[in-house]
């Protein structure tokens, strides 16, 4: 589906946004289901690429890394750059389902925090410790090593095949690795832009010898 249709699909669905074609963006008011409400501009530039930039306009969030907001630019934090890639060529293929499956659990997650004190979830921590963090996830092993010489390995062009020994250190092979679940992650990895992976091994180097 093409983008306009996809702004399309959302405006049929979210009344209270409007586009705005000249800057490519929605604004207005996103309605949650429990009923709450946000205002928001959401930038499309850089979607499908990554998740498209929102900001709520009317300070309702704090402009605080511990609220989820990145303080330099003020634009909400859903995700590393990394899981947003994955998750875009995987579940989240459509603007409306950013929308409904990214943006208003994050909004609700907000509103529990409002009320709460606490997130009713929480994913990564800020910063490189959250880069880091998202990659132990992504390939579902904690070894920061390991990881780091699999992002360089991919920044080179050298891919494992089914039958070479899985970047975990089983000593399996990466097909039968974790019955298999080793072979998914290294997919799901390799969907991650090269641009991407190259800013990320930044985050690793405290911690390794690269």
């Amino acid at each position: 589906m093409d983008i306009n249709k996809q702004v399309q699909e959302v405006l049929a669905i979210h009344k209270g946004l409007d586009y705005h074609l000249e800057s490519n963006s929605l604004s207005g008011e996103l309605f949650l289901p429990d009923g709450d409400s946000y205002e928001l501009e959401i930038q499309l530039e850089r979607y499908p690429e990554l998740f498209p930039v929102v900001f709520e306009t009317e300070g309702r969030i704090p402009n605080k890394m511990d609220r989820h907001i990145y303080t330099d630019t003020g634009s909400c934090c859903f995700t590393t750059a990394a899981k947003s890639q994955i998750l875009l060529k995987t579940k989240i293929k459509s603007l409306l389902l950013f929308i409904d499956e990214i943006a208003v659990k994050y909004l609700e997650n907000n509103s529990f925090y409002e009320i709460n004190g606490e997130y009713s979830f929480e994913e990564y921590d800020h910063g490189s410790n959250g880069v880091v963090q998202s990659y132990q996830d992504i390939l579902g092993i904690n070894n920061i090593k390991s990881i780091g010489k699999l992002m360089i390995q991919r920044l080179k062009n050298d891919k494992l095949r089914i039958r070479d020994l899985c970047y975990c250190n089983s000593g399996n092979t990466l097909k039968k690795c974790s019955h298999g679940k080793h072979n998914e992650y290294y997919r799901q990895f390799r969907m991650i832009d090269k641009r991407i992976l190259s800013n990320d091994l930044q985050h690793f180097s405290n911690v390794l010898d690269l």
